[in-house]
């Protein structure tokens, strides 16, 4: 095997190719001796808990974000329980995860309350996007969505309670949708009032700054009027109408805005 020293010599003793070629091998080499120098650490899956929380993450490549993550929950947390009175019957998983170039977060109630949190920049292409530190806005965004479906009413304590817990609809048994219904009964409302829902709270939440403050829609609708363009009711938007915009999902975000506001 060569040594990393010898490596650089022999490329630049050796290569009697163009220019170009030269530099191009010198640094293939240079990330190989690199590679052989810093050994890339294995990523094990780690974890916090809190009252509310159980965040699992990647160690090491993600242990300097779990502490704000943390925080930041616990703040949202703190502000849904004041806002909606919701009390949290179980812990909220957060998982944390970087695996694309585009920073996201989606959070279900079934069958148990979780968020997955795309940790990457958030694009601002094509995006209405307007937000203060993402991370945080991901926590107050998606705890708006967990609340929305996981806040309970006395019948729907009673009907957990004789289920052994919340219910998620099966394909094969037609019937699990009667027991989600009679489990989590708002999580059957259209995407639209979600989106709308929790970007309106998200907004206010950031003293004004988001997407129900910013000028985004307000110039989708007004040229919409100007062109005469065809207005979406409420069956419509959730059939044809997330079908037919340039970036899916894009029309439940600009009318449950609009809706909401």
């Amino acid at each position: 095997m060569f040594s990393h020293a010898s490596c650089w010599c022999w490329a630049i003793r050796s290569v009697n190719t163009k220019p170009v070629k030269q530099i191009a091998l010198i640094a293939a080499l240079s990330l190989f001796a690199l590679a052989q120098a810093f050994p890339a650490r294995a990523l094990e899956l780690d974890s916090i808990e809190t009252e509310h929380l159980r965040l699992i993450y990647q160690a090491p490549a993600q242990s300097y974000l779990a502490p704000y993550i943390v925080r930041s929950f616990e703040n949202s947390m703190a502000m849904q329980k004041k806002l909606f009175g919701y009390e949290p019957r179980e812990k909220t998983t957060v998982l944390l995860t970087d695996f694309s170039d585009y920073g996201n977060a989606s959070a279900t109630a079934l069958p148990r309350n979780t968020v997955m949190t795309e940790v990457s920049p958030a694009s601002l292409s094509f995006e209405t996007f307007t937000s203060i530190e993402r991370l945080q806005t991901f926590m107050n965004h998606e705890l708006v969505h967990i609340v929305n479906s996981d806040q309970t009413t006395e019948a729907d304590r009673r009907w957990r309670g004789l289920l052994f817990g919340k219910a998620n609809p099966v394909a094969r048994h037609p019937e699990s949708l009667l027991y989600s219904r009679l489990t989590t009964p708002r999580l059957n409302a259209p995407r639209w009032y979600f989106e709308g829902t929790a970007v309106f709270v998200e907004t206010w939440m950031a003293g004004g700054i988001g997407r129900a403050q910013g000028a985004y829609d307000e110039m989708v609708f007004r040229s919409m009027v100007h062109d005469d363009a065809h207005f979406y009711g409420r069956l419509g938007l959730v059939s044809e109408g997330v079908s037919t915009d340039f970036k899916e999902g894009a029309n439940y975000y600009l009318y449950g805005t609009r809706f909401i506001s």
